[in-house]
């Protein structure tokens, strides 16, 4: 390989790197908008009760309260992987 293909690849790795890097923050900004709309749909979720006494379950056969909190660690985790990932790709910036 000679020295101007060196450069050559050398720029186009640079290139990707750009390329990956504003994916990632893309990425990033996508989970955390995911994370807020969960949180609005479980906040409207818990306005909707028509009986009080009445429990909630999902065809999973959890009831209500617990089927949120699993989102809600799901979705947190997901974020905090999405995070961790991203800091990484991105050079801990």
């Amino acid at each position: 390989m000679n020295d101007s293909m060196v450069e050559a690849l050398i720029l186009a790795i640079n290139e990707q790197t750009k390329s990956q890097q504003a994916q990632t923050k893309a990425i990033l900004a996508l989970a955390e908008s995911n994370q807020q709309l969960i949180g609005l749909l479980i906040d409207d979720s818990d306005v909707a009760e028509d009986e009080p006494n009445h429990v909630q379950v999902y065809l999973s056969g959890q009831p209500k309260e617990e089927q949120i909190a699993q989102i809600r660690k799901a979705s947190s985790e997901a974020a905090q992987q999405g995070y961790l990932h991203g800091q990484r790709l991105l050079g801990d910036r």
